[in-house]
């Protein structure tokens, strides 16, 4: 059976000491870049959210704006109908320099 000497065990400790410090080293230099990997990535997810919903709101502000232009020319249409049919196709009365002497 060996001996143990006092040498022996402190060495034996020193090793297990020096595996830990670096194990501790380690785990602190992953630490650091994966929190700011988890930070970018959260703003990524955050701006693509906000840049898709942009784009639903920008495709509905098309659709609204297409449909009010739509909307627009059926009244202009209605109006122009409804003047030509009274007989009121813009022309204004007269001025009294432009009436016809008696």
């Amino acid at each position: 059976m060996p001996r143990l000497i006092n040498n022996n065990i402190k060495s034996s400790v020193g090793i297990i000491n020096s595996r830990r410090a670096h194990n501790n080293n380690v785990s602190k230099e992953i630490t650091f870049p994966l929190i700011i990997g988890i930070i970018l990535g959260a703003l990524v997810m955050i701006f693509y959210q906000f840049n898709s919903r942009l784009n639903a709101q920008m495709n509905a502000m098309a659709q609204l704006e297409q449909v009010t232009s739509q909307n627009t020319k059926t009244v202009n249409d209605i109006v122009t109908f409804i003047n030509q049919a009274t007989g009121k196709n813009g022309a204004q009365t007269p001025a009294a320099s432009e009436t016809p002497a008696k």
